[in-house]
């Protein structure tokens, strides 16, 4: 835990383990890609707004954004008339921030959707999503697989990931050559930096390198992440006021995970993925399938709620022991019909949901703490018992130093994070190797 949370102490000044680490130094490269960042994050613009916004001279902007248009990088979007700049493609504007206005409407630059493309994969129990996304990081097409992961070898867990890619190249009529990037983000235990799942509770085996058999299949870059940290950068994507110091998402559904990021990105790896949801609630409480008793999500996650209720309630058997989403919504509608065992069960499962909170916060004072995850779907019959016990938990000035954010999201939010994270890691790899 020591040396976790020296991690991220360090996360705001350097990018420890990046395999793509660029210089901390303006070099010409790194100027290229706080452009290309600034694009990501705010969309097209003209010339002098990417002045503004990465804090670069205009000719330098000019000098940069001709290349990268020469290497099909970026074009040009449709103009926008409803707002007149000064003329950016103007020499003698030596800076071209003088406020200014000509009259003449400003020529938005983005990022080249046709550059090439992106894919991402979830894979967490009993389901397999797929994405593949434009080089602007707007989707093409998606899939969905409900299968029994559990019953997968490790052979059979890279055939199915790669056979998922191929049906996405297929639907898209996609050739290989134009992946940049593939992303695959994992329900439990990930390292990172080497691309090997260490243990997932979606599949029966531990310690497998699922990066490299897909890395030699398709040529490019494969980056791993927990699935936490995914649903982490998709969300502050949206809410660019979340991404602002170091935000930690706590990830409620299949499981009880948690993404750390700092200003909206992963800066080690592919993340920070803590695993809160397997600390220790009680000692000899309910059975958790990581083999312990008493974790936080052995009160908390889908399977636990549903393992609960069904000793009581005549409920359909979940698969793998994990409930389908229809389950879940159907034990969700049964408690708010006033079944109060239910509901008890609820307010249990918000205890449990503030211990999670109350040890974030009380760890990594965290800027922002956002909610996030389809289990979140029934925070209104958590609300009360969490608020209770969270007022009990944390120290008050320390509550009140964290901004907490409720965020119900579905399983597709992941793939939407995965094919940030892959665009990052492509974009510094490019501008690396185009100078």
């Amino acid at each position: 835990m020591n040396n976790f949370i020296k991690r991220i102490k360090k996360a705001g000044m350097n990018e420890q383990s990046e395999p793509l680490r660029r210089a901390s130094s303006l070099t010409r490269g790194s100027n290229r890609d706080r452009l290309v960042e600034v694009l990501r994050r705010q969309g097209p613009l003209p010339r002098v707004e990417l002045a503004r916004s990465t804090g670069l001279s205009f000719p330098a902007i000019s000098a940069i954004t001709s290349k990268l248009m020469a290497e099909d990088l970026l074009v040009e979007a449709e103009t926008d008339t409803a707002t007149s700049w000064p003329d950016d493609t103007d020499d003698e504007d030596t800076d071209g921030l003088n406020g200014r206005r000509r009259g003449r409407p400003a020529v938005l630059l983005t990022l080249n959707p046709e550059f090439g493309r992106i894919i991402a994969v979830s894979l967490r129990m009993n389901l397999v999503e797929t994405l593949i996304a434009d080089f602007s990081g707007a989707a093409l097409a998606q899939s969905r697989l409900e299968l029994t992961t559990r019953g997968l070898d490790a052979g059979a867990v890279c055939d199915l990931v790669i056979a998922q890619i191929e049906a996405m190249l297929e639907e898209t009529a996609t050739p290989r050559d134009r992946v940049l990037g593939i992303g695959i983000a994992l329900q439990g235990i990930v390292d990172a930096d080497t691309g090997r799942h260490l243990w997932s509770p979606a599949l029966s085996i531990t310690d497998v390198d699922l990066a490299t058999p897909i890395r030699q299949e398709f040529g490019v870059e494969v980056v791993m992440a927990n699935d936490a940290v995914a649903v982490a950068l998709a969300l502050v994507a949206a809410e660019p006021a979340l991404a602002q110091g170091l935000t930690a998402t706590l990830m409620v559904g299949h499981g009880i995970g948690m993404g750390i990021i700092v200003d909206g990105e992963a800066r080690w790896g592919a993340g920070a993925g803590s695993e809160i949801g397997h600390v220790k609630l009680t000692p000899n409480g309910p059975q958790c399938r990581c083999g312990q008793r008493g974790c936080i999500e052995a009160h908390l996650a889908d399977y636990a709620l549903y393992r609960d209720a069904r000793t009581f309630l005549d409920l359909p058997p979940a698969v793998s022991q994990q409930p389908s989403e229809a389950q879940m919504a159907l034990l969700r509608a049964r408690a708010r019909a006033g079944d109060p065992r239910l509901e008890q069960l609820f307010r249990q499962a918000g205890h449990a949901l503030a211990e999670a909170v109350a040890t974030t916060i009380s760890v990594l004072r965290p800027h922002h703490l956002i909610l996030a995850g389809p289990g979140l779907q029934a925070f209104d019959m958590m609300r009360s018992a969490y608020e209770e016990r969270l007022e009990q938990a944390v120290l008050p000035w320390l509550l009140k130093s964290t901004a907490i954010h409720v965020r119900p999201s579905e399983s597709a939010t992941i793939v939407d994070g995965m094919v940030r994270r892959t665009l990052r890691v492509v974009d510094r790899s490019h501008m690396e190797t185009t100078e």
